[in-house]
């Protein structure tokens, strides 16, 4: 889900609301720095609301490092949803010659033989 791009007032008006408080560490925004970003409380893959009750201000790298810690999380989940769901991994393309899977064999005098079924 894309996340709507918000305009100067309404960045303004969520880092009012909290006071200049960062939402991730609780430590004062100082806004003048550029160090203002506005992050979601629940992330979205999450099913958090892409509105404002869902929006704080939060330093630039408590942010990067929330969405940082996060990644992990959703890929695991996105990986046991897809086990559920019965979708398999996709191939990699042929066996590497040579190897059991490719079901050959290939001598060092040169010759290539099928591998023996045991």
């Amino acid at each position: 889900m894309k996340r709507k791009s918000l305009s100067r007032l309404q960045r303004t008006k969520i880092f009012d609301a909290a006071h200049g408080i960062c939402c991730l560490c609780g430590v004062p925004i100082r806004a003048g720095r550029g160090e203002v970003w506005v992050e979601h409380l629940k992330p979205l893959w999450l099913g958090g609301a892409d509105d404002a009750s869902n929006w704080g201000p939060a330093h630039r790298l408590c942010a990067i490092d929330k969405t940082a810690g996060e990644a992990p999380q959703k890929a695991k989940g996105d990986r046991a949803r897809a086990n559920y769901l019965g979708i398999r991994k996709r191939s990699r393309g042929r066996p590497l010659p040579g190897t059991r899977a490719s079901g050959i064999r290939i001598r060092m005098n040169g010759n290539i033989e099928r591998w023996p079924n045991g």
